[in-house]
């Protein structure tokens, strides 16, 4: 009953445009799964009633829910079947529209010449057409990837050309801004591109420019950056950071922030932002299906390539067509039997080219897989490096306390001598009691049994793993290992036991021989791989 009820609720393709309306509004204010629904609904509807526009919408703005969500396999997938609609029952205004999503996706994975190929198919299709609103607006996307691509003088011609075209267009015209700011800060024109970027920052105020807001952030801190003012440039980098709700581009704002602090020579706060650029990508990567992108690229490279084949096709008909209304029978024969010789051919090349497909396909979740094996490796290596880091600074602040303490003790210890040697104290009892109860409390060494939790809760499990391997060991003993364990040189350790840095070194000598510790190898370097 609640099927019939929905389908009853669509009786013209109007009604279910309005309905395709719906789901797009949903979907710009990120109520996804909402919008994902009815707009199935919708596809279903105007597949079986055979209303191909409305299925075109329908498939292409799923598509567009999945590549908001940051699941570009899915959106691919979603596109590639959009893009099998265009061209079977639509014309060239939806296919370059799937044609220019397909170059985001490529341009949001880092593939700049994909991104570009696409691009300029929409932009030639745009022009084929002479619809002037698209043709602007595919000239600024070309114009954005050319500036990846580091080619400002590319970017320039794109940009002339788009903005007389985009007049009427203040959405796409602020993107055209950015992207002749990016290309003024490319060609070293830097006084150019500040004025443009500073213009366009008080239009970038509203929650939904967020990312253009953060893109001009990081060209005013990178034209800040070139003129040598790091300051200036600091102070839009974390002005993009504190703008940049989302995971998107977080990577980026951070990495750039730790070089800058990395020049700046401020090293402990660059490493806390690398290492946040590394928890970025790796939120960023968890959340896209990236085989499956990588299929569907293929996938779609094959449809392109049938589709442009089918074009061929048609083209060759028409001209038989004219050929047989000429030629005489015997030359129609002729030709007839040329092409049958030319389809052949054509699908001998047909199943080359998709066998070569096919290998190509194998041979990038080959790659893929290696590539995230590297990935995970190195992430590895980087986590544990991370950990050591934090250890020995958590082991230099321990250090720091217990010669704090060491030192405070041996200040009181002179007090207390110089007060007891004092005539005038010595004949007053109550504070030679005083005296001796100080003295009584130094002896009970209390700073060793703090920094003694304090070393347990920093490196977990080392004191219980040397006693059972050394059950020889003296309180003392262990007590001299801990400050072995933290590197530190025989002159703070002798300061911390009262000795001096002699007895220190003979002392550790006879340590060595009690461990066992081979001569090839630093008692550290033994302590260390317990």
């Amino acid at each position: 009953m609640l099927s019939v009820n929905v389908y009853s609720q669509y009786d013209t393709p109007q009604d279910l445009d309005e309905a395709i309306d719906e789901g797009i509004a949903l979907m710009f204010k990120k109520k996804h799964s909402e919008s994902i629904e009815l707009l199935i609904t919708t596809e279903a509807i105007a597949k079986k009633n055979k209303w191909y526009a409305q299925a075109f919408r329908s498939t292409l703005n799923i598509g567009s829910n999945y590549y908001l969500l940051s699941d570009f396999g899915e959106a691919v997938l979603y596109y590639l079947q959009a893009y099998e609609l265009a061209i079977e029952h639509l014309d060239s205004r939806q296919e370059m529209t799937v044609l220019n999503n397909i170059g985001i996706l490529y341009f949001q994975e880092g593939d700049r010449q994909q991104a570009k190929d696409y691009f300029l198919k929409a932009y030639k299709k745009a022009k084929l057409i002479d619809d002037p609103v698209k043709i602007g607006h595919y000239a600024v996307n070309l114009a954005l990837v050319s500036n990846k691509m580091k080619s400002p003088d590319s970017a320039k011609v794109y940009i002339e050309e788009a903005m007389p075209l985009l007049e009427e267009q203040p959405g796409v015209l602020l993107q055209a801004s950015m992207a002749q700011s990016e290309m003024f800060l490319l060609k070293q024109q830097y006084s150019e591109s500040e004025a443009i970027a500073l213009d366009l920052l008080p239009k970038l105020e509203d929650i939904s420019q967020v990312e253009n807001r953060v893109f001009v952030l990081l060209v005013l801190a990178q034209i800040y950056e070139a003129k040598n003012r790091l300051d200036k440039a600091l102070y839009y980098g974390v002005e993009a950071r504190h703008a940049q709700l989302g995971i998107e581009n977080r990577a980026e704002v951070y990495d750039y922030l730790s070089d800058v602090y990395g020049k700046k020579g401020e090293l402990e706060t660059a490493l806390v932002y690398k290492d946040s650029v590394i928890l970025a990508s790796d939120s960023l990567n968890s959340i896209r299906n990236r085989k499956l992108f990588e299929t569907e690229k293929v996938k779609f490279q094959i449809q392109n390539y049938k589709h442009e084949l089918s074009e061929s096709k048609n083209i060759l008909k028409q001209e038989r067509r004219i050929f047989y209304g000429i030629i005489a029978i015997t030359l129609l024969i002729m030709g007839f039997i040329a092409w049958m010789f030319r389809s052949n051919s054509i699908k001998h090349r047909q199943r080359k080219t998709i066998v070569e497909l096919e290998l190509a396909k194998e041979k990038s979740d080959r790659l893929l897989k290696e590539k995230q094996l590297r990935e995970q490796e190195t992430l590895a290596l980087l986590e544990q490096e991370r950990l050591k880091n934090e250890l020995e600074i958590k082991n230099r602040k321990l250090t720091a306390k217990a010669l704090y303490l060491s030192s405070k003790n041996d200040l009181i210890e002179e007090v207390v001598k110089s007060l007891s040697e004092n005539t005038k104290i010595a004949q007053n009892f109550e504070l030679k009691k005083q005296i001796g109860e100080l003295k009584k409390h130094l002896k009970k060494d209390t700073q060793w049994d703090s920094f003694f939790t304090h070393f347990e809760e920093i490196n977990q499990g080392f004191l219980d793993r040397l006693r059972h391997k050394h059950e020889n060991l003296t309180p003392s003993d262990i007590r001299y290992i801990t400050y072995l364990y933290m590197n530190l040189s025989n002159k703070e350790i002798a300061s911390l036991l009262n000795i001096t840095p002699q007895s220190c070194r003979k002392r550790k000598e006879r340590l060595c021989n009690k461990l066992g510790v081979s001569k090839d190898m630093t008692i550290h370097t033994y302590l260390s791989k317990i």
